[in-house]
């Protein structure tokens, strides 16, 4: 029993000598890091530093060579003109030009300022004119923008008289009727009076007149501005 105890206080001690033994050791070790991390580690950190911002850095320049442009918004066009010239303008996200085409033909370039642009003389041929545009940054361009159609139209609108006529003489209701037959998506107006034109282009409007000798004045207006003019001397008498 006795050897025995003796026995394990031995290996006890063994034990607490191999402890100490590993204590020592890794302590030295953590002295040695430590020295080396406080001289040679740190300029070894400022370069690992620098290594990571370099790599970062080509990350961005990379993303940024990768910007897709959007298309430019165009402002809103007429959608008939009866000018030759019209002024094309608006909006960019991004890019520094923006290039104006009527169907598949460039016909403008023009500079970005303050993410706007504005071209103000783009030549028109007559009837429809496919209008859109691109953005441009340095080699890289963007696809179409939404395309604008606008019908040049130089010619006089219909307008044909069907009442009254000329010279005609009213008695009774001083309220004449001014009727008669124009284009679908034109206006006329009788001596001020907007007519009402039906499906099929005929207009109607009554007009007062005073007693006596009166001129009526029937104006058309077509979408592009074209106008034309018809009147018509009547008499009205009590």
């Amino acid at each position: 029993m006795a050897k025995s105890t003796i026995r394990i206080q031995r290996l006890a001690k063994r034990e607490e000598k191999a402890i100490l033994r590993r204590i020592f050791y890794l302590s030295a070790i953590s002295i040695v890091l430590a020295v080396l991390l406080f001289t040679v580690g740190v300029s070894i950190l400022g370069k690992f530093v620098d290594l990571l911002g370099l790599v970062f850095k080509g990350k961005d320049t990379s993303s940024s060579e990768e910007i897709i442009l959007q298309p430019p918004v165009l402002d809103e066009l007429p959608q008939a003109t009866n000018s030759a010239r019209l002024s094309v303008k608006g909006f960019v996200s991004s890019g520094d030009r923006v290039a104006i085409y009527i169907g598949d033909k460039k016909t403008a370039d023009v500079a970005v300022s303050d993410s706007k642009f504005e071209y103000e003389d783009l030549s028109l041929t007559d009837g429809e004119n496919k209008i859109s545009a691109k953005t441009s940054l340095g080699d890289k361009t963007s696809d179409f923008s939404n395309v604008a159609v606008v019908v040049l139209d130089t010619g006089e609108p219909l307008l044909e008289i069907e009442s009254p006529s000329e010279g005609q003489t009213f008695a009774g209701n001083n309220r004449v009727k001014v009727s008669g037959k124009t284009d679908l998506d034109a206006q006329v107006y009788a001596n001020g009076f907007l007519a009402s034109v039906n499906f099929e282009g005929k207009f109607e409007v009554l007009v007062p007149l005073a007693e006596g000798e009166s001129e009526i004045e029937i104006k058309v207006i077509d979408p592009a501005g074209n106008t034309k003019v018809e009147k018509r001397k009547v008499t009205f008498r009590k």
